[in-house]
């Protein structure tokens, strides 16, 4: 038995799941702990997209790898070895059993990635704003269907809003019309189409990226919205904990709810022990 961290508090509930790899135990525990991070001062509004999958507002831009798009080749050649076994065969079922761990792979590739980006966002920062994106029914445009589900934006603001919660720091979401449209600097709108990714003011002259300029207004929005007094988001620091187009190591966070994952192997009578 291999655990990556010790049980805390006291256990509620433990769903079990079996996926590709082996059986998952998740153990949800109840009066945890929770040590809140530092205050930083700092505050950030998100912008995610497809070109980056987030640009901040200080102009810090962060890239994923599109890890379905690398691995689809190697996906498309797992899902023919099983299309070319005969159905019920020996063969079948280990093709099938290849097929998945690939998706599996792929999956645990885009979680981690998220992980360790919120990590470095909750860290950096005290309060989060980011778009109220309905995902739902941004996937039912086919033309970027695909890339809006590699980015896995849903995930990502799940798992950005519960470490938020487990360092005492706020996440915030906007109404996601015109943030791209408007100038962050005078508020005139400037109509362009997604074909044009950079934002040009005629009024006042400001000019800098369309996704950097809707990070800004995403901010301003959400401090608008917190009654704060919006600030000019360009006197933002870069966040520290954020490398351009890099994702940063994940450290378990402290939550009232600790949600631990074991991979039990199905390999008799070895039983293995993995926490994800």
């Amino acid at each position: 038995m291999r655990w990556s961290r010790p049980l805390e508090g006291t256990p509620k509930t433990v769903p079990i799941s079996k996926e590709a790899d082996g059986w998952h135990v998740g153990i949800s525990c109840a009066d945890v702990p929770v040590l809140p991070l530092p205050a930083t001062g700092q505050e950030t509004g998100i912008d995610q997209g497809i070109e980056a999958f987030a640009t901040l507002s200080n102009g810090t831009r962060v890239f994923h790898p599109g890890w379905y798009r690398r691995a689809e080749r190697a996906l498309k050649t797992a899902q023919r070895r099983v299309s070319r076994r005969k159905k019920g065969s020996n063969r079948r079922r280990k093709a099938v059993t290849l097929l998945a761990k690939a998706h599996q792979k792929v999956k645990r590739q885009r979680r981690d990635c998220h992980h360790k980006t919120a990590l470095a966002l909750v860290r950096a920062n005290d309060t989060i704003y980011h778009e109220d994106l309905p995902t739902a029914n941004l996937l039912k445009n086919h033309h970027f269907a695909k890339s809006i589900s590699d980015a896995g934006w849903s995930q990502f603001l799940s798992i950005l809003s519960h470490k938020a919660a487990c360092a005492g720091r706020e996440v915030v979401a906007v109404h996601p019309a015109y943030t791209s449209q408007h100038c962050s600097s005078c508020g005139v709108m400037v109509q362009k189409g997604l074909s044009v990714r950079w934002h040009r003011c005629p009024d006042c002259g400001l000019a800098l990226h369309r996704d950097h300029n809707a990070a800004k207004n995403i901010e301003r929005l959400g401090q608008s919205r917190r009654g704060g007094v919006a600030v000019a988001a360009s006197e933002n620091r870069e966040s520290p904990g954020l490398s351009h187009g890099e994702c940063q190591p994940f450290a378990p966070c402290s939550a009232s709810m600790m949600r631990v994952m074991w991979t039990i192997s199905a390999v008799f009578p070895s039983i293995a022990l993995t926490l994800q």
